[in-house]
C-alpha cells in the first residue's frame, strides 16, 4: 500500500499532450485548407482576369434580358436555346454593330484629318469660309487670326508640335478603347447567350450560394444587386441609347456630315448626366451657317427639341424613375471615373459596380436597428 501512494498522484500527462498534439493537427490542417483555397482562388482570378470585363458585360446583359427570354422559351415549347439566340442576334444588332460602325467611321474621319493636315503643312491654309465673317461680335477678329495664321503656319506648327503629338496620342487611345470595347461586347453577348441557355440552373445556384454565405440577408442581397444591374441597364444604357439613335436619325436626315460620331457623343454626355445639349446646339448652328438655306437647321431642331426631347422625358418617366439605383452626382462621377479609369466600357462597368455597393449599402441601412427599436433610412 505505501508502494501504490505515488502511482494515485501521478497526473494524468499523456492524456493531456494527446489533446494538444490532436489541437495542432487540426489547425494546421485548418490552414493548410485555407491555403490551399486562397492558392486555387489566386490561380482561377488569374485565368479569368483577362475576361472580367467581359463577363460583367454578360451579367449587365443577361439580368435585363432574362425575363424575356424565359416568354420567348415558352413560345418555342420550353426550348431555351433559340429563345437565347434570337436575344443575342438582337443584343449584337442593337450595341454590338453600332459601334463597329462608328470604329469604321472614325477611322475614315481619322485619315480624313492626317491627309488635311498634310495638305494645310504643304499649301497652307486656304481662305476662310465666307460665314465666319459674318459670325456675330467675333466674326472680324477670327478672319484677322486666319489670315495671320496663313502666313505664321510654319511656326505655328513648330511651337504646337508638343501638343499635337499629345493630341495624336490621347485619339489613339480612345481609338483604342473604343475598339477594346467592341470586342468586350461581342464577347460578352456570347457570354450572355450561354447564361440564358443555362436558364433556371444558374439561379438556383446563384440563390443556394447566396443563402450558405449570408442567409436570407444573402437572398436580400442578391435581389437588391438584381435591381441595381436594372437600373444601369434600363434606367441608364437603353434610354441613352434611345436618345443617341433618334438624335443620329435626326442629324442623318438634316444631311449632317458625321452623324454618326455626333450621335456618339450624345450618347456619351447622356451617360455622364450632361446631356446632349452641346451636341444638338452646335449641330444647328452648323447647319445655319454652313447650308445656304435654313430649311434643314429648322427641321433638326425641331426633331431634337419637340420629338427627341418628348421621347427621353417619357423614358425618364418610365425608367430612370422606376429603374434609379444612384443619384445624379454619384451616377456621374461613377461614369466619370469608369471612363477615365478603364475606358469606353468602364463608363458602364464602373456605373454598374457602384450602383451594385450603393444599393447594398442603402438596404443594409435601412435594416431595423434592434437596440434602438428604429429604422435607419440613411
Amino acid at each position: 500500500m505505501i508502494a501504490a501512494a505515488p502511482l494515485r498522484d501521478t497526473p494524468p500527462a499523456p492524456v493531456t499532450l494527446g489533446l494538444a498534439g490532436a489541437s495542432r493537427r487540426n489547425l494546421m490542417e485548418a490552414a493548410l485548407a485555407l491555403l490551399t483555397v486562397g492558392i486555387l482562388l489566386g490561380v482561377s482570378f488569374r485565368t479569368l482576369a483577362p475576361f472580367i470585363s467581359s463577363l460583367l458585360w454578360a451579367v449587365i446583359m443577361a439580368v435585363p434580358a432574362w425575363p424575356v427570354a424565359d416568354r420567348l422559351a415558352l413560345r418555342f415549347g420550353g426550348r431555351r436555346t433559340p429563345a437565347a439566340l434570337l436575344i443575342g442576334a438582337a443584343l449584337f444588332v442593337i450595341l454590338s454593330l453600332p459601334l463597329i460602325y462608328l470604329s469604321l467611321t472614325l477611322g475614315e474621319v481619322g485619315q480624313d484629318a492626317w491627309s488635311m493636315l498634310s495638305s494645310v503643312v504643304a499649301q497652307g491654309l486656304p481662305e476662310p469660309p465666307a460665314f465666319v465673317a459674318k459670325l456675330p461680335l467675333v466674326g472680324a477678329r477670327l478672319v484677322k487670326l486666319w489670315n495671320q495664321d496663313i502666313h505664321n503656319l510654319p511656326t505655328l506648327l513648330t511651337d504646337s508640335q508638343s501638343v499635337l503629338i499629345v493630341a495624336g496620342q490621347l485619339a489613339f487611345r480612345q481609338m483604342t478603347d473604343l475598339v477594346s470595347a467592341v470586342g468586350e461586347i461581342l464577347f460578352g453577348t456570347l457570354l450572355a447567350v450561354q447564361l440564358l441557355m443555362a436558364g433556371p440552373p444558374v439561379l438556383v445556384t446563384l440563390e443556394r450560394f447566396a443563402l450558405m454565405v449570408g442567409g436570407r440577408t444573402g437572398t436580400s442581397a442578391l435581389e437588391v444587386t438584381r435591381q441595381a444591374i436594372l437600373a444601369v441597364a434600363l434606367g441608364l444604357v437603353a434610354t441613352a441609347l434611345v436618345e443617341a439613335a433618334l438624335s443620329g436619325l435626326g442629324f442623318w436626315l438634316a444631311g449632317l456630315p458625321l452623324a454618326a460620331v455626333f450621335a456618339f457623343a450624345c450618347f456619351v454626355l447622356r451617360v455622364l448626366q450632361i446631356g446632349p445639349w452641346p451636341v444638338w446646339i452646335l449641330a444647328v448652328l452648323g447647319l445655319w451657317w454652313w447650308q445656304p438655306g435654313h430649311g434643314a437647321a429648322l427641321f433638326l431642331g425641331l426633331w431634337l427639341v419637340l420629338g427627341v426631347a418628348g421621347v427621353t422625358r417619357l423614358l425618364g418617366r418610365y425608367m430612370v424613375t422606376r429603374h434609379k439605383a444612384l443619384p445624379g452626382p454619384l451616377l456621374f462621377l461613377a461614369a466619370l471615373g469608369g471612363l477615365l479609369t478603364w475606358g469606353f466600357s468602364g463608363m458602364f462597368l464602373g456605373t454598374a459596380a457602384i450602383a451594385v455597393v450603393w444599393s447594398l449599402l442603402i438596404d443594409w441601412l435601412r435594416v431595423p436597428n434592434e437596440e434602438a427599436g428604429q429604422v435607419v433610412t440613411g
